[in-house]
């Protein structure tokens, strides 16, 4: 394995645009782009030949680039330099979110990329808007991670969020990994954040959809390890309860800042 340091070139953007790649890269190596990501670079930022491209391949590597090469249908780059950069979170979060709206969960997604999440299993739940029998999930999963890559693109994570296929919300609760702390985020709970274990890493949290939850899972979540939390006084939308828990899980016990 290599490791260079870029180095400085006042020619070089501060903002250079990045793009995912998934393969193998190493420096000094000829790449050409999709047929997606020539026409991004040519219709949508309008790069020219000489342009410095960023590279990341779900590795905390990122390869630096140029175009050598543009035309209509085609764009040539080659691999100058790489430099290692982790921008991953010290604590691990698996969010199990029980499946809202279309757009809801989109939103959902796109943030808690953004705030750090590692794996996303969408859950089915009682009161959600989803059967549990004869749905084919391929066109959404495709869709998720799309919007997976494109939140990594812009907020500059190097390692890929992995989606899960959707499971029953009490398979994947039975399923869990007993070395992690297990959180349900339920309006109704007495306990805080502030009563997990001190020393947390390694978080499983369930966030529900717009119908909530019904008694009868929260119990049985409950039997299953996971602690019940609330975030406040006010009832917040799905897409708000997601962000605002990954928030202050992530002053806790991650690396925001405050």
């Amino acid at each position: 394995m290599f490791l260079r340091t870029v180095k400085e070139n006042k020619n070089m953007k501060k903002n250079i645009p990045r793009l995912y790649i998934k393969e193998n890269l190493k420096i000094k190596q000829i790449f050409y782009l999709s047929r997606y990501d020539t026409y991004y670079i040519q219709k949508v930022l309008r790069m020219k030949v000489e342009d410095v491209l960023e590279i990341f391949n779900n590795t905390n590597y990122i390869f630096f680039s140029k175009i050598i090469y543009l035309s209509d249908k085609i764009i040539k780059i080659k691999i100058f330099d790489c430099k290692f950069k982790n921008n991953e979170s010290p604590l691990h979060i698996h969010l199990g979110q029980v499946i809202s709206s279309n757009e809801k969960m989109d939103f959902t997604i796109q943030k808690s990329v953004e705030m750090g999440v590692n794996i996303i299993t969408p859950l089915i739940s009682e009161y959600c808007n989803v059967k549990k029998k004869g749905i084919d999930f391929s066109k959404k999963i495709k869709r998720w991670e799309k919007i997976v890559v494109a939140s990594c693109q812009q907020c500059r994570r190097n390692i890929i969020p992995i989606i899960q296929y959707p499971q029953d919300i009490f398979s994947w609760c039975q399923n869990n990994t007993k070395n992690s702390t297990k959180i349900i985020f339920h309006p109704e709970s007495k306990s805080t954040i502030n009563h997990l274990p001190q020393y947390t890493n390694n978080v499983h949290m369930i966030v529900g959809s717009e119908g909530g939850f019904s008694n009868n899972e929260i119990f049985k979540i409950t039997e299953y390890g996971f602690f019940s939390i609330k975030l406040g006084p006010r009832i917040l939308r799905t897409e708000t309860a997601t962000v605002v828990a990954i928030t202050a899980l992530q002053i806790k016990f991650g690396d925001f800042l405050i």
